[in-house]
């Protein structure tokens, strides 16, 4: 019943202009909140931050790893110093016991309502509380998500989904099933746990509904910005083990083959997919959605271009530009044709949505001015 009352909210927006803030937390942990969101307090054991308006914030909180029994003793006990109510359940988090509750409490005669998740680690216990007053709940409720998501523990759980995610739907997901990839016209068949499909797509359009709040803003690269890197975070490792099976198909020595070699037969893999749009606030499908349907547009393609490349050890950035309606991918291996230069480094142009070769691009795209990278 609580993961239906995530989706099922009313959602009521206003335009805010805000900016965004990374970093990483405690002795290891990292969170990128939402555009503007700022520092509010930074103590040793707690960190939180507040919207521009100050009417929504985020909190993290940590305890030595000795402190509670069990994940529940810890939420019992946060809960109690909060004198909150609501609904919640235990679930994994990377692995770890955690628990998540949708709650209210009051404080000096105002009334809150958010999400706590509490994570038990082996040295230090977590705490996420993120709220807002009640009568800005339905503004900010998608910001407290995201904000709660873009939370790991540590460096490599960058790259898992956030815990709201796999909240909603555990990762790993279990439930597997054959499904297929269409490479030269053959189906190769392949075990995944469909949900996990389902479950990209709801922060996909999450992170979308956020997004629009920028629109007109001096702020809208870095939201952009931000907007792709929680879909990568989430996307990437459900999809390591299929891509691995993917570039095994493309050629049975593919990892002998030089970097530029590799990323040229991926380009034509993914050249080769029908072009689609999704028709959601998005107008987005997510890397899992792209490999499997063999469909997808411009970014779509490009976010998963990326990804395969990383895989195999190849750095890239994606590129995206509003003056142009487009999305490439830059590469960074050597070759002949167009380079965009991104924080000191060259990245051949490659365009995955015509049947061309990396380093063109169409001339009427080619102000470099016009575009802008994203390192992920």
């Amino acid at each position: 019943m609580l993961k239906r009352k995530i989706l099922l909210v009313i959602f009521i927006f206003s335009v805010i202009n805000v900016f965004s803030w990374e970093a990483g937390l405690f002795s290891s942990s990292f969170v990128n909140v939402p555009e503007g969101w700022y520092v509010l307090e930074n103590r040793e054991d707690k960190v939180t931050f507040a919207d521009p308006t100050d009417s929504a914030y985020f909190q993290l909180k940590r305890y030595p790893g000795n402190s509670f029994t069990s994940v529940g003793d810890l939420y019992s006990y946060v809960s109690g110093e909060l004198g909150s109510s609501g609904d919640g359940e235990q679930f994994l988090f990377d692995a770890k016991e955690s628990y998540f509750a949708s709650i209210t409490f009051e404080s000096s005669g105002y009334y809150y309502m958010g999400y706590l998740i509490c994570i038990e680690g082996e040295f230090e216990d977590i705490v996420l509380l993120a709220f807002s007053d009640e009568a800005n709940y339905n503004l900010s409720h998608d910001f407290l998500l995201s904000s709660i998501d873009s939370f790991s523990l540590n460096e490599s759980g960058l790259k898992n989904p956030g815990p709201v995610s796999q909240f909603y739907y555990p990762w790993p997901g279990r439930d597997k099933t054959i499904n297929y990839l269409t490479m030269d016209s053959k189906k190769i068949p392949v075990s995944f746990d469909t949900k996990e499909i389902d479950t990209a797509r709801i922060l996909i359009e999450r992170e979308a509904r956020i997004l629009v709040q920028y629109t007109n803003s001096n702020l809208s690269d870095s939201a952009w910005a931000r907007y792709y890197k929680l879909i990568y975070r989430d996307n990437y490792n459900r999809l390591r083990r299929i891509a691995r099976i993917a570039v095994s198909e493309i050629t049975d020595d593919f990892e002998s083959l030089s970097s530029y070699e590799k990323s040229s037969m991926l380009l034509t893999w993914i050249q080769e997919f029908e072009y689609i749009r999704t028709g959601t606030l998005s107008d987005f499908m997510s890397p899992i959605d792209t490999v499997f349907e063999a469909a997808g547009d411009c970014d779509s393609r490009s976010l998963l271009y990326v990804m395969l490349l990383e895989y195999n050890g190849i750095d890239s950035i994606l590129m995206v530009s509003s003056e142009y309606s487009h999305s490439l991918t830059g590469v960074a291996v050597e070759g002949t044709g167009a380079y965009y230069y991104y924080e000191g480094s060259e990245y051949l142009i490659a365009e995955t949505t015509d049947n061309i070769s990396i380093g063109l691009i169409d001339q009427a795209m080619a102000d470099p001015a016009k575009w802008m990278g994203i390192k992920f």
